[in-house]
């Protein structure tokens, strides 16, 4: 993989991508730069749908829009952290936030401010998942 420029379409080749964000053309654009570095990638709006989707299958990373609506990205990650770690309790959890700073409460693994470089949050998960 190359640093500092983009990504090939195989950087994420088999990392499972969990996207939370309430709004459908912020889950459209994660998708699109997700899948272009070849991931596959699921979509919730909602804490309760992502929780419900890592049931079906446990993901390699959680996308999540601090914008969610009643904080609920900060109840996902208390969820998310309170599960076993067979169960997703561990998965890293990059946050995109709309301002610099990083809210109260229980640790994200990377913070990302919106609008963000698609190659940095491609080269942030290669890191977190397939690099450790």
């Amino acid at each position: 993989m190359e640093r500092g420029g983009y990504y090939s379409v195989d950087s994420l080749s088999g990392v499972y991508a969990l996207v939370v964000a309430d709004v459908r053309d912020t889950q459209a654009m994660l998708r699109a730069v997700l899948e272009y570095c070849g991931a596959l990638v699921a979509t919730a709006d909602t804490a309760e749908a992502a929780l419900a989707s890592m049931k079906q299958v446990k993901p390699d990373v959680l996308v999540v829009s601090l914008a969610l609506p009643h904080d609920d990205a900060l109840r996902l990650l208390r969820a998310v952290r309170a599960l076993k770690p067979e169960e997703g309790g561990t998965v890293p959890v990059v946050a995109l936030s709309e301002g610099a700073l990083e809210p109260r409460g229980p640790r994200f693994s990377v913070y990302l401010s919106q609008p963000f470089d698609p190659w940095e949050l491609c080269r942030t998960i290669s890191t977190l998942v397939l690099v450790g």
